[in-house]
C-alpha cells in the first residue's frame, strides 16, 4: 500500500532529442500521492517534454518510467489516462473542442466511450456536465459554443474535465495564464482538497507567487538537465536563481529612469464608450511612454484594445493619434495609422501553424521586403535573424517551424512580429502568457530600448507583470477607468483596491471576491 511517502510515479534518467537538439539529460524525478510538485524553468528548458512523456505524447524516449515500481511504457495519451494520468496542456485550445458545445466538451469521455454512437442522450450527458462543472463551479450556458467562449472559461472546461476523471496523477501545465485572480484562487482551493485525497499534482507555472503558495516542492529544469529541487520553505530567489542564474538589472529600469514628455501625447481618448451603456473612457497616452493597463478578466481591457485595432467598433467617442481623429473600422486601416497589436490568444489569433519563424515573424509585413515585385527572402531573413538575436529567442534559426520552439518562444516570435517595423502605438494584450521571468526581461528591455517617440499599451492581468516594465499604470474595472498610478510612486494595496472594488454596469455584474495581500 502506498504511504505519503512513497512514488506513485517515478521517472528514471530521462533523455530526449529532436534532431541535434537535446530536450532532455538524465532528468530524474519521483510523484507522491498527497503532494503538490510544481516545475519551474526557462522557456525550452525541456519541461513541457518531459510532461509529454510522462502522458504518452512520446513514448520514444531514453530512461524509465515506473508507476508504483513497476515499468511502463505509454504509446498514447489513451494509456496514460487508463492509468490514472490526467493532463491540462499549456495551449488551452489543445484540451477543447471549439466546434463543439460547452457539455460536449465536458462529457467528452463518455462520448468517446467505445460503443458511443451519434444517437446519444443528451439530457443526460447534460446531467453528467453539470456534475463535471459543479468541480470548478463552472456556471456557463452549456448549450453555448466553446468557440464564442473567451479563454478563461476554455481553461476552466479542460480542468473541470481533467478533474472529472479522478486521476491519480493530475498534471497542470500553465493552468493559471487565462484566469483571473478569482478564478485562480477557485483552483488553488480545489488543489488543496484533492492534495487532502491522496492525489499527486505536478504543476508547471512561470508565477512564480503562485507556486510559493501552493507547492509543497519544486523541481528546476535548466537546459534540459535537473538544476535543483527545492523542499519547504523555499523563497522566490532561490526559485529564479535556478532556472536562469543571477538576472542583471536589465534596460527597462534604466530606460525609465528618463522619465516621460507629457508635452507630446501620442494617443487621446475622448469620451470612447466601448459599448452601450458603459462609462465613457478618456485616456491620454505620452510619446517614449509604456502604460500598463490591468484589471481582472472582464473589465473591458481586452475590448478597448480591439475598438484601437479596428476589430470592433466603439458606441461612441473619439480615439486621437499625433493629433488626428482616427476611425478605424478594420485592422487594415489601423494599421495604416501605425496602431499594431499582439493579441491575447497566441494559437488561434497569432500563429500560423504551418509557416516557420521567419514567415510567422513577417506575415504582415511583407511588402517591406518587396524589390520590384520579388519578395528578397536574404533581406527578410537577415531581419528577422536581428529579432531573434534581440529578443533571445530559442530556436534553430529562422527557418525553424514554429511548432519546434516552446510556447513561451512563440510568443516571443509574435511580439517580435508587431515590434518589427515602426509603429505609434503598439498594444500588446498579455505578452507575457506562459512566458518565464528572463523571457520576461527579454521583451520587456527590448521594447523600453526601441520606443523611441513611439507609444505602447501593455496589457496584464498580473500586477507583478505591469509593475515591471510600465511607466504608468491604468486600472480598469466594469469597462471604466478607476484608478491610475505614476512609477516609481506605486502603492500596491491601492491598486489591488481599485481592481478587486465592485463595480457593475447595464450589461453585465461584475462579482468579485475580496482581495488580500
Amino acid at each position: 500500500m502506498l504511504t505519503e511517502r512513497t512514488s506513485l510515479i517515478q521517472v528514471r534518467d530521462i533523455g530526449k532529442s529532436f534532431g541535434a537538439t537535446r530536450a532532455l539529460d538524465g532528468v530524474s524525478v519521483d510523484f507522491r500521492p498527497g503532494e503538490i510538485l510544481a516545475m519551474v524553468g526557462a522557456n525550452g528548458a525541456g519541461k513541457s517534454t518531459l510532461i509529454k512523456i510522462i502522458c504518452g505524447y512520446y513514448p520514444d524516449y531514453e530512461g524509465q518510467v515506473l508507476v508504483e515500481g513497476a515499468e511502463v511504457r505509454f504509446s498514447s495519451p489513451k494509456e496514460a489516462s487508463d492509468n490514472g494520468i490526467a493532463t491540462v496542456h499549456q495551449i488551452i485550445n489543445q484540451g477543447v473542442v471549439q466546434s463543439m458545445t460547452v457539455y460536449e466538451n465536458l462529457t467528452l469521455e463518455e462520448l468517446l466511450r467505445p460503443g458511443q454512437t451519434l444517437f446519444y442522450n443528451k439530457e443526460a450527458l447534460k446531467q453528467r456536465a453539470r456534475e463535471v462543472a459543479a468541480i470548478m463551479d463552472l456556471r456557463l450556458d452549456l448549450d453555448a459554443q466553446v468557440e464564442d467562449l473567451p479563454q478563461s472559461d476554455r481553461q476552466m472546461i479542460a480542468i473541470a474535465r481533467a478533474l472529472a476523471s479522478n486521476p491519480r496523477l493530475l498534471i497542470l501545465d500553465e493552468p493559471t495564464s487565462s484566469l483571473s485572480e478569482k478564478e485562480a484562487e477557485r483552483l488553488f482551493r480545489t488543489l488543496d482538497r484533492l492534495r487532502s485525497h491522496g492525489v499527486s499534482i505536478l504543476y508547471v507555472s512561470h508565477r512564480l507567487h503562485e507556486i510559493s503558495r501552493i507547492a509543497d516542492r519544486v523541481v528546476v529544469i535548466r537546459d534540459g538537465i535537473l538544476a535543483a529541487t527545492l523542499i519547504r520553505p523555499f523563497q522566490v530567489k532561490e526559485m529564479v536563481t535556478a532556472m536562469v542564474g543571477e538576472i542583471p538589472k536589465h534596460g527597462a529600469m534604466a530606460a525609465r529612469s528618463r522619465g516621460v514628455d507629457t508635452s507630446e501625447p501620442q494617443l487621446i481618448l475622448e469620451d470612447l464608450v466601448i459599448e452601450e451603456g458603459t462609462p465613457p473612457i478618456n485616456l491620454t497616452v505620452y510619446r517614449g511612454e509604456v502604460l500598463g493597463l490591468t484589471g481582472l478578466i472582464g473589465a473591458g481591457k481586452s475590448e478597448l484594445a480591439q475598438v484601437l485595432f479596428g476589430i470592433r467598433a466603439p458606441a461612441s467617442g473619439s480615439v486621437i493619434i499625433r493629433g488626428k481623429r482616427v476611425d478605424a473600422r478594420s485592422m487594415t486601416e489601423a494599421m495604416r495609422h501605425g496602431v499594431f497589436y499582439v493579441p491575447e490568444d497566441r494559437s488561434n489569433n497569432a500563429v500560423v501553424p504551418m509557416f516557420n519563424v521567419r514567415q510567422n515573424m513577417t506575415l504582415p509585413f511583407l511588402r517591406v521586403f518587396d524589390r520590384f515585385g520579388m519578395m528578397s527572402v536574404r533581406k527578410e531573413q537577415r531581419r528577422v535573424r536581428e529579432m531573434i538575436r534581440a529578443m533571445g529567442i530559442k530556436c534553430e534559426g529562422s527557418e525553424a517551424e514554429i511548432d519546434s520552439l516552446s510556447g513561451g518562444n512563440q510568443q516571443k516570435v509574435v511580439v517580435a512580429r508587431w515590434l518589427l517595423e515602426p509603429y505609434r502605438l503598439v498594444i500588446l494584450d498579455e505578452p507575457f502568457q506562459g512566458v518565464d521571468i528572463r523571457s520576461r526581461h527579454d521583451i520587456a528591455t527590448y521594447l523600453r530600448e526601441t520606443i523611441g517617440d513611439q507609444a505602447a499599451i501593455i496589457i496584464a492581468t498580473d500586477l507583478d507583470e505591469v509593475i515591471e516594465v510600465a511607466d504608468r499604470i491604468v486600472v480598469m474595472n466594469g469597462r471604466a477607468i478607476v484608478g491610475e498610478q505614476t512609477l516609481p510612486d506605486i502603492d500596491r494595496n491601492q491598486l489591488l483596491h481599485w481592481i478587486a472594488q465592485e463595480r457593475s454596469d447595464s450589461n453585465r455584474d461584475v462579482e468579485l471576491e475580496e482581495t488580500t495581500v
